[in-house]
């Protein structure tokens, strides 16, 4: 399927009271795929920027800071035009042990062997050769560190504490970041990430400090999934995409297709989610995505030149419909046009629509027309409910006099009288011949319904 609707993101805008968060939501400059956008809203991130935890004129060692060489130490500035004076170097808001991927406990041979296995291994596809190097230094730096110093190896039995953060020079903290992202450290990835690229000062590093925060989303992502949590893996691959289309030398790499392509796969199961969600105010944005991607997913399947991976339409839809309100199935789609192009069984959109759209979901349409036409006196949505039905004999040959008469009653063109003498018949029909109601039990079920409003 052809992503025609991207609208991708840059990096995260500088304030430090917004945070990223992934919603099913329309109308954003943010990434989209298929419906599905990130979106910037305060506090909705679950990684918080790095610098807000800065106290003026002092380094919090959990915090990345930009340090001069005569070891006086400069938040990272609130400001993205701020500059690196002199041979800067960073305090990154990592202990030695968490760079290498061991506890604090690590004796000295785990922590050789550590540091050995890392310098050893291959490094992921699309990092430039920079980190590459500087990923060997650090990893030298950081064993003698552990080794050598006990301010940053700690202390067991004098109970002195490893040292929480690692001061480097400017120009290794993309491969610390790297390393980050190897032993698993996600979240220390995206916050670190997060405060570097901000700065103006970043830009050379800003290609292997995405990348590396594009994987961790990845990593991310392979957790939901895991935990059958679809629409939580669904939004960090989203993130993930939106990080490596925001610059060039991102963009046209393997790793951005094969995520793209997992999107448009996952989309269905993610849509169906979330439309799940309980009807809380928490939940609100996330549902009006979903239905804006649900909104997409069937523009595109009834699209006779698009494709879509949807498998199982009929399926799909119908556990969408029973998910949505009556107000939420009317909106999301022009059910009388549909119903009317239906008719011209011998044209290509009557024929695509039908393998989309099957009589069951359209029944559940015209009930929700006159539900909510009724229960709100909205004489257009009866009007709307009546073509419907009409179309629908018409095209299906189905007989739904009852519900033909029951729009003809609330629009004040039939009699009670006519009404219950349908449903009699009805009932009559269907207990001598229940295989031929329609849609079999779904009649029976909502000639009750008919009945009640």
């Amino acid at each position: 399927m052809a992503l025609s609707n991207l609208t991708l993101a840059p990096i995260v805008p500088p304030s430090s009271s917004s945070s990223c968060c992934c919603f099913f939501i329309r109308s954003s400059s943010y990434c989209e795929v298929s419906g599905f956008e990130t979106l910037i809203k305060s506090n909705g991130y679950r990684f918080p920027t790095v610098r807000s935890r800065f106290q003026s004129g002092a380094i919090d060692t959990r915090g990345v800071g930009i340090v001069e060489n005569n070891n006086n130490a400069v938040p990272v500035s609130s400001s993205p035009s701020s500059s690196v004076v002199g041979n800067a170097v960073v305090d990154v808001p990592v202990s030695c042990y968490q760079l290498i991927g061991v506890s604090s406990q690590a004796e000295k041979d785990e922590i050789v062997k550590s540091v050995m296995n890392l310098k050893g291994s291959e490094v992921d596809d699309g990092y430039t050769s920079d980190v590459v190097a500087s990923r060997q230094e650090i990893l030298m730096d950081v064993r003698d560190k552990l080794l050598f110093e006990t301010e940053y190896a700690g202390n067991v039995k004098e109970k002195i504490p490893p040292k929480s953060s690692l001061r480097i020079p400017w120009r290794w903290l993309p491969a610390a970041v790297c390393l980050l992202q190897e032993v698993g450290e996600e979240e220390l990835v995206l916050e670190v990430g997060r405060a570097a690229i901000q700065r103006t000062d970043a830009k050379p590093y800003i290609h292997d400090l995405l990348l590396s925060m594009a994987l961790a989303e990845c990593s991310i992502a392979k957790i939901g999934f895991e935990k059958n949590k679809v629409s939580e893996g669904f939004e960090a691959l989203a993130r993930a995409q939106c990080l490596l289309r925001s610059t060039k030398s991102l963009k046209q790499m393997m790793l951005l297709s094969q995520i793209e392509e997992s999107l448009e796969e996952l989309a269905p199961a993610c849509t169906l989610e979330l439309l799940g969600l309980p009807r809380s105010p928490e939940n609100a944005d996330r549902r009006r995505g979903a239905i804006a991607a649900l909104r997409e997913l069937l523009r595109q399947g009834l699209d006779v030149e698009s494709s879509c991976q949807v498998q199982d339409w009929p399926s799909f839809l119908s556990q969408a419909l029973n998910r949505l309100l009556a107000s939420e199935v009317v909106d999301i789609l022009p059910w009388d046009n549909l119903a009317m192009a239906r008719k011209n069984k011998k044209s290509i959109e009557s024929q695509n629509q039908r393998v989309v759209i099957d009589f069951t979901c359209f029944y559940m349409a015209l009930i929700a027309h006159i539900a909510l036409g009724f229960s709100s006196r909205q004489t257009d949505l009866i009007i709307k409910a009546k073509t419907i039905c009409e179309c629908l004999i018409t095209s299906e040959g189905t007989d739904l006099k009852l519900e033909e008469a029951f729009c003809l009653f609330l629009l004040g063109q039939g009699s009670e009288a006519e009404i219950i003498e349908k449903l009699q018949q009805l009932e009559s029909n269907s207990n001598r011949a229940p295989q031929n109601s329609i849609a079999g039990k779904e009649k029976l079920s909502s000639s009750s319904t008919n009945s009640s409003l």
